[in-house]
């Protein structure tokens, strides 16, 4: 049975860290960052008194019998109307292929709804590695919002992907942006 948990503990770096480096899309440097953002998140929850401290980082863990097999890392969007993104997601690799991405992504935004966010973005590379992940933020019903040009590197844009997530009084001012484009 899958569960999910939003507690942070300090063992939860080293399985961030094995779930990352498991997925084989990450590198190092991808894996180090991961890590870096849980011990965010981890500080965070032990220094909630600490108001200069600027990140707002909130981690989402998948638990199948008892072990965490995927997490998805976001956060809230500095100076935004509720909107939030989504900074990383990776599933254990020897979990892939039963669902566990796609019902962690349906648990999120169940939340973050239920929180009031109001739309939800991710990055990903447009680098041929990462076909089956923008393919899977399509299949969860994202939106190819943007795509930025050279972003990462030469032969390497930026797709940002959208998801609405407000409620139906909040469709008019999406509504009018599309009418005026």
């Amino acid at each position: 049975m899958l569960t999910f948990r939003t507690n942070i503990t300090p063992d939860d770096l080293e399985t961030v860290r094995q779930i990352s480096a498991s997925s084989g899309i990450f590198d190092e440097d991808c894996v180090d960052i991961t890590v870096c953002l849980a011990d965010d998140a981890l500080y965070q929850l032990e220094h909630p008194e600490d108001d200069d401290y600027p990140h707002d980082t909130k981690f989402l863990f998948a638990e199948e019998d008892g072990k965490t097999c995927a997490y998805a890392c976001y956060g809230e969007i500095a100076d935004s109307n509720a909107s939030y993104e989504l900074y990383w997601l990776a599933t254990h690799n020897a979990c892939r292929g039963r669902g566990i991405g796609k019902k962690l992504i349906n648990e999120l935004i169940r939340r973050l709804k239920a929180d009031g966010a109001r739309k939800l973005y991710i990055k990903t590379d447009s680098e041929p590695r990462y076909k089956a992940t923008r393919h899977f933020y399509d299949s969860c019903g994202f939106t190819l919002e943007a795509t930025l040009k050279q972003y990462y590197d030469n032969n390497d844009d930026c797709c940002i992907y959208s998801m609405h997530l407000g409620n139906a009084n909040d469709d008019t001012e999406d509504e009018s942006l599309s009418a005026a484009e």
